[in-house]
């Protein structure tokens, strides 16, 4: 792997008494697609805040460029996420804002423009994610998927090195989302960014994907590129890759028997 842009050394976090993250350690490289995959409620997105210095580690530390985020001044922490860009999962649109606006609103606050200048700028955006033409529409005007492109444009308004996508193809249909991944790879390499993809979309993630970690019970629990993971022989990760309804992950909630549930749900007692 090339040289990280970030990276995680020895991180736990917990939220009151779950450990999330046990002592896990990654590298995100530059120039490289990396994907943070699992099944749910493994904490996928609040690895990205951590990364993104949302949320504060318990332990460890979080490299960005080789400046550890969280001893960061407030002001110096500021300048730091100027370098990068997240598509949040909900895509997470001014409401009260046209898609041009959207777009712009990173620019106004942060940049020193002129209304010329500007207005190319956000055209250039909408015109790589092919919604040149929707800039007068407002947000409740928009199909998921076109909700989504129009974020992902807003989300590169300011150029960043590093994008954070959070679980981008959820809820889209097969060719949206085939839209979503052509999107982002040839974005990716256009302007030669470093790009993290927090999902559990296997195969779409997977077709663009540089390499993988797999995230379960607060471990890192497989790494490698997507051929890799999809020969791996562990249960986890071939449950999770090939999609399997059972195994490591369990179907049934763990409870006791099915006649010790009976008895109990009809107020008597289990009998052998």
């Amino acid at each position: 792997m090339s040289s990280a842009l970030v990276s995680l050394k020895n991180v736990s976090f917990s939220r009151g008494d779950r450990l999330i993250f046990d002592n896990i350690s990654l590298e995100i490289p530059k120039g490289k697609i990396t994907a943070i995959m699992g099944p749910s409620g493994t904490g996928k997105t609040t690895l990205l805040r951590l990364m993104s210095a949302q949320l504060y580690p318990d332990h460890g530390q979080i490299l960005f460029d080789g400046v550890d985020l969280h001893q960061q001044s407030q002001s110096s922490l500021f300048e730091l996420r100027k370098r990068m860009g997240m598509l949040f999962q909900s895509g997470g649109l001014f409401t009260n804002l046209n898609v041009f606006e959207n777009v712009a609103f990173s620019l106004r606050e942060h940049a020193r423009l002129s209304s010329d200048l500007l207005n190319d700028l956000v055209l250039m955006k909408l015109n790589a994610v092919g919604l040149r033409g929707a800039r007068h529409l407002m947000p409740s005007e928009l199909s998921g998927g076109m909700s989504r492109r129009v974020a992902l444009a807003r989300a590169l308004a300011m150029d960043p090195e590093l994008m954070f996508y959070d679980e981008p193809f959820t809820g889209q249909d097969p060719i949206t989302m085939g839209v979503l991944v052509k999107l982002i790879k040839e974005i990716h390499q256009a302007l030669h960014l470093t790009s993290v993809i927090v999902s559990h979309d296997v195969q779409e993630t997977a077709s663009i994907a540089d390499y993988i970690y797999l995230l379960f019970n607060g471990k890192i629990a497989a790494k490698g590129t997507p051929e890799e993971l999809f020969k791996d022989s562990s249960p986890v990760v071939q449950q999770f890759m090939q999609g399997l309804p059972d195994g490591v992950v369990p179907f049934q909630f763990p409870s006791k028997t099915f006649i010790e549930d009976l008895a109990l749900a009809s107020g008597g007692e289990s009998h052998d």
